[in-house]
C-alpha cells in the first residue's frame, strides 16, 4: 500500500505541479494580451487627436480661404493694390478683318441636320 500511495502522491504532485503551470501561463497570456490591447488603445486615442486637430486646422484654412475669396474682399483689393476704378460706361470695338476667312455655320434647315435619315447617313456614306 506503500507504494501505490506514493505514486499516487507523486502523481497527485506532478498533476499540481502542472495544472499551476498552465495556470501561470494563462495568467500571463491574459497579461500579454491586456497589454497589448492598451497599446492599441493607446494608439488610437493618438490618431484621433490628430485627427480632431487636422479638422480643426482644415475648419480654419476653409474659413481663411472663403474670406479671401469674397467679393467684397476681391474688389477692395483690386481697388486698394492694383488702382483699379469702376467703369461707369464700358465701350465695344467692332473689328473687321479684310482677306481673312472665319469659319461658318453651314445654312442648313435644322430638319435637315438631325432625324432619323441622319442617324443612317452613314449606310449611304454621307
Amino acid at each position: 500500500m506503500r507504494r501505490s500511495a506514493g505514486r499516487l502522491f507523486l502523481r497527485r504532485g506532478w498533476g499540481l505541479i502542472l495544472s499551476f503551470g498552465l495556470f501561470l501561463c494563462v495568467i500571463l497570456g491574459l497579461g500579454v494580451l491586456r497589454f497589448h490591447a492598451a497599446r492599441k488603445a493607446y494608439y488610437l486615442d493618438s490618431l484621433n487627436l490628430s485627427i480632431q486637430q487636422l479638422s480643426n486646422e482644415e475648419t480654419a484654412l476653409k474659413q481663411e480661404i472663403s474670406a479671401l475669396a469674397a467679393p467684397i474682399k476681391i474688389y477692395s483689393y483690386c481697388k486698394e493694390r492694383l488702382g483699379m476704378q469702376k467703369v461707369a460706361d464700358a465701350e465695344t470695338l467692332a473689328i473687321h478683318l479684310r482677306g481673312v476667312q472665319v469659319a461658318q455655320k453651314k445654312d442648313v434647315p435644322p430638319e435637315k441636320e438631325e432625324g432619323w435619315h441622319m442617324r443612317l447617313a452613314w449606310l449611304w456614306g454621307k
